[in-house]
């Protein structure tokens, strides 16, 4: 039922403003559950030109897709996928890796990377840690699957973000390519949240946390 009540112009516009004070205000404080209504389609919206002959581009959907009306080029807008290890010790400590570059530098990732064209997502996992910690492992079992974003930028891309357990399998830790430093990590000392690179790995860190008391 809607009970509907006369009210002077003026006052009308006041209390729509102090509404809508109001809603920012909650959303300040994590409130409001989704900051965007729909992702945004970042890989697209700077496309101008075709990639294939050149011709002219408007993103269509949204941002979701390009359709090229020369040659007739298509493409989709996707999350790009990621493939990240819960590296394991003997003593059930987690192998955490400080990041050399932007987004997040300097704070605590799970070693993992981007994949390549047509790569195996285990292939890649074990590229990377080898790439990262100059270690060979041993994937044990699929952890975990997360959305996330590269960053907190406007243009950020989206992320598919893959988990494996793993244990080492041979060598010394040692941070090469993008990694500054290797730290062994017991449960009880690992980072605060305002210390992990990236949401998913929050999201990650914490379900493992709670798994294993």
């Amino acid at each position: 039922m809607r009970v509907v009540v006369t009210r002077a112009p003026h006052r009308v516009l006041v209390a729509d403003a102090l509404g809508c004070l109001l809603l920012l205000f909650l959303g300040r404080f994590r409130l409001l559950v989704h900051a965007r209504i729909l992702p945004d389609m970042a890989e697209l919206e700077s496309w101008k030109h075709c990639p294939r002959c050149g011709a002219g581009l408007e993103p269509l959907g949204g941002g979701a897709r390009v359709e090229c009306p020369q040659c007739g080029f298509h493409y989709y807008a996707s999350s790009k996928p990621t493939a990240s290890g819960l590296l394991l010790d003997g003593g059930g400590r987690i192998l955490l890796a400080r990041r050399a570059r932007e987004p997040d530098q300097g704070k605590w990732d799970l070693p993992g990377g981007f994949l390549n064209e047509g790569e195996d997502p285990r292939d890649a996992l074990r590229r990377e840690l080898t790439e990262e910690t100059s270690l060979d492992v041993e994937l044990l079992e699929f952890f975990d699957v997360v959305v996330d974003r590269y960053g907190d930028a406007d243009d950020a891309q989206w992320t598919l973000n893959l988990y494996w357990t793993c244990r080492v399998v041979s060598g010394t830790p040692t941070p090469a390519d993008d990694v500054d430093e290797l730290r062994w990590f017991a449960r009880d000392e690992l980072p605060p949240a305002g210390e992990l690179a990236f949401h998913n790995n929050v999201k990650v860190i914490s379900r493992w946390r709670d798994e294993h008391p």
